[in-house]
């Protein structure tokens, strides 16, 4: 199947792709906004937010930072229960780290709930 008609049909979401040819399996832990603030310094990660109904949307490398700190902090979920009505437009992220196969490149998957 063309990795560009995929959709997310579940979460958490049990497979990652990419219209490149990407596809991983590889969840490696979930992230809290100290992890993430760590990679953001430690040089360039991949963002990527995935919504069942939706292809994933992978955030450009140049916009991750900006991206960040208007969309990803506000609305990052730091505990397994949430009350949605107390984010920004109610609806959240959970945060997991992901191997793409490039170390230098760490991947990070935002589940969005609302």
């Amino acid at each position: 199947m063309d990795a560009a008609l995929k959709i997310v049909t579940h979460l958490p979401l049990r497979e990652l792709w990419r219209d490149d040819g990407l596809k991983t399996t590889a969840r490696i832990r979930s992230l809290t906004e100290d992890d993430i603030r760590t990679l953001l310094r430690s040089g360039n990660i991949q963002f990527v937010v995935v919504n069942v109904g939706d292809s994933p949307c992978w955030i450009q490398p140049s916009e991750c930072f900006q991206f960040w700190k208007n969309e990803a902090q506000p609305h990052l979920a730091g505990e397994a229960r949430v009350i949605l009505e107390e984010f920004p437009d109610r609806y959240c992220y959970f945060a997991s780290h992901w191997d793409g196969g490039d170390p230098a490149s760490p991947i990070v998957v935002l589940e969005k709930q609302h």
